[in-house]
């Protein structure tokens, strides 16, 4: 009989195993492998700190690309598609062209002049023309109207053929729009955000219509008028609002009015009415009260109506007025004369800002900052928010004057020249 001893018993190796099974543990949380034992690393605990910092990480990427997204929208003027082909165009060819002031202008009438964002603009009676600061041309298109009146906010220039039923948006890269009106147009506005307005005669009962449109030239607020002939519109610097004046008779004689319309509402928000002056000329300051200039005084409005100011001329006749971001300047004369006069300056509120007297012979006025250039057969007079600053000489032939960055053109008969 064998020896219970000398039994050995081999293990043998498992051939395969069910799915099912599952691997024996071994104690510590060790796992047999071939035959062996092989130890799992421990888990290590999450630090806190970890986690917070990328917390903070996260909010501050989201905050990063919320202030790009909003840096962006502020600036997309200076970096639309537009904006960056003219900025390769200066690049490839070296800069701003141009030799500087006087430039010659030659075998047009030159009808208007006005600053933009892109430069000098000038309309004549063939082409609506740019210069930049340096005197270089950089623009000309040629437009075709009989009567044509240029209006300008930021890089926006808006010409429109006055009797006629034709409107073209301008920028310095293309005609942005190109509008004709069923009916012959009396004025037109344009604000810095590309949005147009204009004011037409009317048909079927009515005496005027109002249309403004965006950059695209889609319809956003479109007013019929029935009692009143409206002379001219304005947009406000948001773009929410539009004045606009108008005259009718009553009892006999005239009566101008002032309307303030909310673009999202049919009915005016607020009108002023007034027997004594005919409105020519309406605005915006930049804080959003309105201006209307008329021929023996003007009047101020905020835009909820609250205040209503207005400031009567003294008996002189109205010359020119130029409506800028801080004030209304008007050029005033005594009756039947030509030579010297007053310029009388109305702030934002209505109150008078100040008043100046003048030599020479009225010839142009245009905004400037917070003020005004007036150009005299003498002088050319530089005011501010407060008052005068500088009286310069001028030439003599000076028809126009504009504010061109921080220079002021002169046209003459066949020049623009740079005064300092």
């Amino acid at each position: 009989m064998a020896d219970k001893r000398d039994i050995k018993i081999k293990k043998r190796k498992p051939v395969g195993r069910m799915p099912s099974e599952e691997p024996e543990q071994a104690p510590g949380g060790g796992e047999e492998e071939n035959g062996g034992l092989r130890a799992l690393p421990a888990r290590k605990k999450r630090r806190r700190g970890r986690s917070v910092l990328r917390i903070v990480f996260r909010l501050l990427l989201v905050a990063a690309l919320v202030v790009g997204a909003l840096l962006v929208y502020k600036n997309w003027d200076s970096i639309a598609p537009d904006s960056l082909v003219i900025w390769l165009e200066e690049k490839l060819s070296g800069g701003q062209g141009g030799d500087g002031f006087p430039v010659e202008i030659t075998g047009s009438e030159v009808l208007d002049m006005a600053e933009t964002r892109d430069g000098l603009a000038l309309l004549t009676d063939t082409a609506y023309i740019v210069y930049n600061s340096n005197g270089g041309e950089v623009l000309r298109r040629p437009h075709g109207f009989s009567s044509p009146i240029l209006k300008t906010a930021g890089k926006w220039a808006l010409i429109a053929e006055a009797g006629g039923t034709r409107l073209r948006l301008e920028n310095r890269s293309s005609t942005a729009a190109e509008v004709t009106a069923e009916n012959k147009i009396v004025s037109a506005a344009v604000s810095a955000d590309g949005n147009f307005a204009v004011c037409t005669e009317s048909s079927q009962g009515y005496m005027s219509e109002i249309i403004v449109y965006n950059s695209k030239a889609e319809i956003l607020y479109h007013r019929y008028v029935t009692n009143l002939i409206i002379l001219d519109v304005a947009l406000s610097p948001d773009g929410g609002s539009l004045a606009a004046i108008g005259v009718t008779a009553e009892a006999g004689g005239m009566k101008s009015s002032l309307l303030l319309y909310d673009l999202d509402k049919e009915d005016p928000v607020m009108q002023v009415d007034d027997t004594g002056l005919m409105f020519c000329a309406v605005g915006f300051f930049s804080n959003g009260a309105a201006v209307a200039v008329g021929d023996t005084g003007l009047w101020v409005a905020n835009p909820d109506g609250a205040v209503r100011q207005k400031q009567e001329y003294g008996g002189k006749e109205l010359a020119g007025f130029a409506i800028g971001e801080k004030n209304a300047a008007v050029v005033l004369q005594g009756s039947g004369g030509t030579e010297g006069g007053e310029l009388m300056a109305v702030d934002s509120s209505g109150g008078e800002a100040y008043t100046l007297p003048y030599e020479g012979a009225y010839r142009h006025i245009a905004p400037s900052g917070s003020g005004a250039l007036l150009l005299t057969g003498d002088h050319l007079y530089r005011t501010g928010e407060s008052g005068l600053e500088d009286t310069l000489d001028a030439p003599r032939d000076g028809r126009l004057v504009s504010p061109l960055g921080n220079k002021v053109i002169v046209l003459g008969l066949t020049t623009l020249s740079e005064v300092s």
